[in-house]
């Protein structure tokens, strides 16, 4: 037991040296000529400090006079849908599956075994890191900027600013739980891309969310949203440009990379090979049927 834990660890050492040795060098790709315009960075921030501050013009005064008279019976619902904008669902399952990605017994692995707990790893550091970083960058923005919350509405107004005051009173513009909800839903997307039509919405509700229970103006959540969007296609492109992951594809646009096609496969392969812990012993390579182990696409 004492030196499958150090081969653990040692792999892990490597594979976390590796991961951070590929992803701070040089980019080997230079991003697409006709690279998709809804996918770059500062376009997205772009359209959105635009829209927000329309609506912050427009439409956030009678918004927050609205929002004091929400439903009581429907504000517990609302808080639990926002509680889903802190990212600690999404933080813990993929630093978890980051862990176990890295410190699996890779010496009992084959190589397409191993190969596939490098993507695993990398996707989940994606999604750990797309998700960390977007709510960093926000809370960041927001205690400079220093906006008033909607709870302030009678005393300070709608449109009261108190830059770099770091409280909590004054930490509205942009709403970091709808960054949160905006780095989640697009790394998720971009990870399992089929399930991007489950992903969208349900961000798009803790956004909502948030102006249900009176913690934020509509302008606050549209730019959130488009910060944590914006980071997680940042680091998304980093990824690619450095042949993690991502790539583009003929028309510019982010897609899973040719290895991470066929995730899906070695994840099944993966699973059947775990090592058991007990009395029962691990399956052979030759009890696993031949289609199992295949990692073509």
């Amino acid at each position: 037991m004492k030196e499958m834990l150090g081969r653990s660890a040692d792999t892990g050492r490597r594979r976390m040296t590796g991961g951070l040795r590929c992803f701070f060098n040089s980019p080997t790709i230079e991003p697409p000529a006709n690279r998709a315009f809804l996918e770059r960075p500062l376009v997205i921030i772009a359209i959105f400090l635009a829209l927000s501050l329309l609506v912050m013009w427009t439409a956030d005064y009678p918004l927050g006079v609205w929002m004091k008279s929400f439903p009581a019976q429907l504000r517990g619902i609302a808080k639990w849908i926002s509680s889903l904008g802190t990212g600690l669902l999404v933080l813990s399952f993929s630093g978890a599956v980051l862990i176990f990605a890295i410190f699996a017994p890779a010496h009992k692995l084959r190589k397409s075994m191993r190969r596939g707990a490098d993507l695993i790893a990398t996707a989940a550091a994606f999604v750990f890191l797309a998700v960390a970083g977007g709510g960093i960058v926000d809370s960041l923005a927001k205690n400079i900027i220093g906006r008033a919350r909607p709870e302030l509405l009678d005393t300070h107004g709608a449109f009261f600013f108190k830059p770099l005051a770091f409280h909590a009173n004054f930490a509205s513009f942009p709403s970091g739980h709808s960054a949160t909800a905006g780095a989640m839903a697009m790394s998720l997307a971009l990870v399992l891309p089929r399930l991007r039509p489950v992903f969208m919405p349900i961000g798009v509700l803790i956004c909502l969310s948030r102006q249900w229970v009176g913690a934020h103006w509509a302008s606050d959540t549209l730019m959130g949203w488009g910060v944590g969007v914006a980071f997680a296609l940042w680091l998304a492109h980093a990824f690619a440009r450095r042949r993690l992951l991502f790539a583009y594809d003929s028309d510019g646009h982010l897609c899973p990379g040719e290895q991470y096609k066929a995730i899906l496969a070695i994840l099944r392969a993966f699973m059947r090979r775990m090592p058991v812990i007990g009395k029962r012993k691990a399956p052979s390579v030759k009890s696993c049927p031949a289609r199992a182990l295949e990692i073509r696409s």
